[in-house]
């Protein structure tokens, strides 16, 4: 079971994790966190659950939860950002997660553009959603899935090759709280960060990036291609070398 007063005994947060709701079951954390803003529910709740039956991922993926072990859960930004923000957004969560399972010892990466990465295999993800008017960001949420203390094993077969988890790199259990209480605490720190220091972000997330100057395949708009990932440029986008010219993507999926 996890311990939401666990969780807010280990913030250093001003806004970030004050409300915490917890469910035994959901289908999704984010549809919850939409649902719940609609009910007014303040900036920086997290939802968080047990048992994801239905977790999303980009693309309209599904992300695989083990009930009682894994870790799923969604911040809520209820604030009016620049859309500009959105991508440094997404950036700072990629950072943040990252922080928090180092902490714990495990050495991960990240993959453009929300995967986390660790012995060479998928062991998280992040689902950023907003809701945009005249070019502001009204409302956002942030949901986070990780392999923490389940086996590859209990996971379905047909992704067992692909991925990771804590336990499994480790060989010991975690405590889920103080996982989400370091990404809230970075998370924190590293929003405050977007405005005056964005580069600050580009650089930290380039310093944790997989596949910083290496040959990648990757899907646009459908079509395959291949180039060198050289790092995101000043707005948080990738920047990749087709054939010796520059390009630029805010959002693809690299195989």
């Amino acid at each position: 079971m996890i311990f939401t007063q666990l969780i807010q005994t280990n913030l250093r947060t001003m806004e970030l994790g004050k409300k915490v709701e917890y469910y035994n079951r959901l289908d999704s954390t984010n549809e919850e966190a939409w649902d719940l803003l609609d009910e007014g529910y303040q900036h920086g709740s997290i939802i968080i659950t047990e048992n994801q039956t239905r977790g999303k991922g980009r693309q309209g993926n599904t992300w695989s939860t083990v009930a009682g072990k894994g870790l799923a859960f969604t911040l809520i930004l209820d604030k009016e950002y620049s859309n500009s923000f959105s991508s440094f957004i997404s950036l700072a969560a990629g950072i943040s997660i990252v922080e928090s399972i180092m902490k714990r010892g495990v050495d991960c990466l990240l993959k453009w553009p929300n995967d986390i990465f660790a012995s060479n295999k998928k062991i998280g993800g992040i689902l950023c959603e907003s809701k945009i008017k005249d070019k502001r960001i009204k409302k956002m949420i942030i949901g986070i899935g990780l392999n923490v203390n389940e086996t590859v094993e209990e996971h379905p077969q047909d992704i067992q090759d692909y991925i990771a988890t804590m336990y499994s790199i480790t060989n010991h259990a975690h405590q889920r709280e103080l996982i989400v209480a370091e990404f809230l605490n970075s998370f924190e720190k590293w929003m405050n960060k977007i405005e005056d220091e964005p580069a600050k972000i580009v650089e930290t997330w380039n310093a944790h990036c997989m596949h910083i100057n290496k040959s990648i395949s990757f899907f646009d708009r459908g079509k395959k291609n291949e180039g060198t990932f050289i790092g995101l440029n000043d707005e948080g986008f990738a920047k990749i070398d087709i054939n010796g010219k520059i390009e630029i993507f805010n959002s693809i999926n690299i195989i």
